[in-house]
This record gives C-alpha cells, structure tokens and sequence, in this order.
C-alpha cells in the first residue's frame, strides 16, 4: 500500500492508494510514506553561479541555498539552462533554488511518522514537473483551485521560476484576476516581455467555467496530451501518483530518510544477491552441462575404439586364412613398387638411337638389344666378347654402378656406297651423338674400334667388322643432347 501525508495550511491528510485510487487512509502503518506540502511558505528564487566544475559547483551552490533558506533544512536546487544554450546544460551557470520556510511545522509532521520516509516534495515543483511534457508550450502557467486557496506556478522553458499560493475563492471571476495579477508581477520584474501575447494556461480542475473568462484576459487554455478529453476528478490524485515515482524536487534532509534508503539498498541488494545467484547457477549449469557432454564424448570415442579393435582382430583373421603373413605381402608390395612398378620404359631409350642416326637417312639398324640389369652386374659382356674390343671404361668401378642401369645395344648398317672417308664421318657423328646423352657410359664404341685399323691401299686393315655401340644410362631415364648443347627431343 502507498501513502502520502498531504500538509496544508489548515490541516495534514493521510491518503493511500489501493485497489488502483486514491481515498483517505489511516496513518499507522510501516509501508514508506511520501510527504506532499501546500503551504504558503514554498518559494522559487533564480540565481546565477560562476563556470565551476565538478565540486566546486556544488560547494558553491550549496552555500547559495543555504545563504537563502538559513531556517530550514527543507531546500535545494536545480539547474535553469537558457534554451539553446548546450555548454549551459553540462556546466550550468543558472540555477533555481526552492524550499519551505516552514521547518517547524514539517518536523512536528515528521517526528510524528514512525514508517520510512521516501522524502518530501513541495506541491510547487510537482506540478512543474507535471507541466513539463514536451507537447505543451515550454513557457506555461499551472493553476490547481482549492476550496479557498488558488496555487500558481510559472514555467519558463520548463522550468518553475515563480510559486503562488493565495486566498482565493473558487470562483472563476476571481481565479482569472489573480492569474492576470501574477503576470503583471512577472512583466515588472521583466520575467516575461509586454508583447501583449496570449499565455497558456493549465487548469488542474474543471475547466468549464473558467475557459469563456481566459481569451478576453489573454489567456489560452491547454490540456496534458496523456488526459485528452478526460476529466480528473481531482488533480492532487495525479500529483500523488507522481511522487511515487521520486521525481526531482525532494528537499528533505538525508538524516530523516535513512530508514527508507536503507530499506531500498537492502532490497536492492537482495536483487543483485538473487541476480548473482541466478547468473552464478547459470554458469554452474554450464559448466556441468560441458563436462556432461565431456563424457558423452569420451564414451563415444571409447565405443569406436572398441570397434575398430574387433575391425582390426576380423581383418587379422581374414589374412591369416590366405595363409600368407602379411609381412611376406608387404614385401611383395615393396618389390613391386621397387623392381616392377619402377621399370622404365623401352620407348624414350628407342628414340635417343633413332635421333643419335637422324643425320643420315640411309642408315639402319641392323641389330637392337635392351635390357635391365641389377646393380654390381658388368654390362655389355657378349657386345664386348663379340667384339673382341675391352670397352672404354671399367663398367664395374665406375660410379653410380650400385644402382640399376639400362644396357643399350645396338649394330649399325652403313650402305656399301659409301667410302672410306665418309663411313669414318659418319661413325664420328653417331659416336658424338650418344656421347652426347645425358649419364651415359659408353662400353663398345664402333668408331674407336673402326680408328683402331689403318687404311691401306683405301682398304682397313685390322679394323672392326661388325658396327656396334654398347652403353648404359641410368634407370631413370636419360635425354640425348641437341647439337647446340641443349636437350634433345
């Protein structure tokens, strides 16, 4: 249950709220009280400060509020920036103080409360912040009638600068003239300019007999846009709902509010205790949860483990009834990779012989071995045997020989046309074309085995009968050279 001590000049009024209005209520309770005041000691005083900053600004404007309101505790300020003014609004150098000068009768009320008080707010500054929306004028009278009282209250750019409370009937006739009173009040004090503009008004009651006596007084009637066309019964209930909320305008003094800010961080910090708890459960949760999932996971590789151990122990089986260990197929394997799948081709070895007899188109081959031998064995023995010639080199210690090698022979027919100068030309060519390939070693060499005779009579005389080359290129290949020094094709 909310309540609110309403203190007039005549009497102090307890109101509760429940069931969703306001009504007259009993004051023994412990639920926090909110103080509401009219009196006639309520006043708005502008006042200008230095640029300060930070500290110094509120050390300075405290001793402002306090050189104008020396009796009372119930005080304080706010800032008053001009409009536009933007360097005024973070470093206000405009300020409007307000406070009761009835410090006396507040704390006879007070002392009197056993229940937390939330503060105290003068009704002055609640109807200024009631007539603070940003869809009314920002310059604007706020007028609440009472049974004898009138209470006036003077915005300029939506901040209050002038609070009235007077002994006026409720009458029209008699609320108009003191509203038209309190603007030739603000015009000699050149609050407001003698433009002779109309000013808005804000009724905070029944409207219907006071509109007709504003326009020839020029005055213009206005409505909060959040009532529309709704009547309020009695506006002290829409200021009750607005001070719950705490808005700015509280002049109590700390010490008389300790019990109910107490409660309020006690309360908040059983929020945030909660709000810890929660977060902290949450993070407990997650963590579970990924050690959960942790172990769902370590489960799971575990069953593949499994499965692939029975895999493995069924391929095991599978092998074994071929009867042939699987290290005799590795082998195998490795003997295929080494030996089979790594032989060379015939056809790059076929073309390094037709391009070293190239130059000459009637040249043949009259007889063409190849062969593959394994590392250590002498290559070219029966071509060398044949022959009856020794080679040009020692096959067996030249190096690279522990490796495998392509053996290549071939005998050459040259036609009998020929004559003695041009066969030895023509040996001389064939011999510089396979000398010429790339890691060859050549063994049988017809041309040096054709120098080896003399000519006599233009015949040869212990020459070679038979023309054939022996040689050995590596087992990975070899490229003849071209007669520039390139590669060959």
């Amino acid at each position: 249950m909310s309540r609110v001590l309403f203190i007039t000049p005549g009497e102090s009024r307890w109101w509760s709220r429940e069931g969703g209005g306001w009504g007259p209520g009993p004051g023994g309770s412990d639920d926090p009280v909110w103080v509401v005041t009219d009196l006639a000691e309520e006043s708005l005083n502008e006042c200008k400060v230095p640029r300060l900053y930070g500290r110094d600004r509120r050390s300075f404007v405290q001793r402002q509020v306090a050189g104008r309101y020396p009796d009372t505790p119930f005080c304080g300020a706010i800032p008053n920036p001009a409009q536009g003014d933007s360097l005024g609004s973070l470093v206000p150098t405009r300020y409007v103080m307000f406070g009761i000068d009835a410090a006396e009768r507040i704390n006879t009320e007070l002392d009197a409360i056993r229940a937390p008080l939330a503060g105290v707010w003068p009704i002055s500054m609640l109807m200024g912040v009631l007539a603070s929306h940003r869809a009314l004028p920002s310059d604007l009278f706020v007028v609440l009638p009472g049974p004898e009282s009138l209470r006036i209250v003077y915005l300029k750019n939506r901040i209050p600068i002038l609070t009235r409370l007077t002994l006026t009937p409720n009458q029209p006739n008699a609320q108009v003239d003191e509203i038209v009173r309190t603007i030739r009040h603000l015009e000699n004090t050149q609050a407001v300019t003698r433009d002779g503009k109309a000013f808005p008004v804000l009724y905070l009651g029944d409207p219907v007999r006071i509109e007709p006596l504003l326009a020839p007084a020029r005055l213009i009637l206005v409505e909060l846009p959040q009532t529309g066309e709704a009547v309020v019964g009695d506006w002290r209930h829409a200021l009750f709902d607005l001070v719950l909320k705490s808005p700015i305008g509280q002049v109590a003094p700390l010490s008389r509010r300790v019990g109910y800010l107490s409660a309020k961080l006690s309360r908040l910090a059983r929020y945030l205790a909660l709000l810890i708890f929660v977060v902290g459960l949450f993070a407990a949760s997650s963590n579970l949860l990924s050690i959960y999932r942790k172990v769902e996971q370590r489960l799971a590789v575990t069953e593949q483990i499994e499965d692939l151990d029975q895999q493995i122990d069924g391929l095991n089986a599978h092998i074994a009834s071929y009867g042939v260990s699987p290290d005799i197929v590795r082998k195998a394997l490795a003997l295929a990779e080494s030996e089979l799948d790594s032989a060379p081709d015939i056809e790059p070895y076929l073309r390094m012989v037709s391009q070293s007899i190239a130059r000459d188109s009637n040249l043949r081959i009259k007889e063409l071995h190849w062969r593959l031998i394994a590392p250590g064995v002498e290559a070219c023995v029966a071509a060398l045997a044949q022959g009856g010639a020794t080679g040009s080199g020692n096959e067996a210690k030249a190096p690279g020989s522990d490796v495998r090698r392509i053996e290549l022979g071939f005998e050459l027919a040259i036609p009998g046309s020929y004559g003695p100068r041009d066969r030895a030309l023509t040996l001389r060519a064939v011999s510089n074309a396979i000398a010429a390939i790339d890691g060859a070693t050549v063994l049988l060499d017809a041309n040096k085995e054709q120098a080896s005779g003399s000519l006599r009579g233009g015949s040869i005389v212990s020459g070679a009968t038979q023309l054939k080359w022996c040689l050995t290129l590596p087992g990975t290949g070899a490229k003849p050279k071209s007669a520039d020094g390139g590669a060959g094709t």
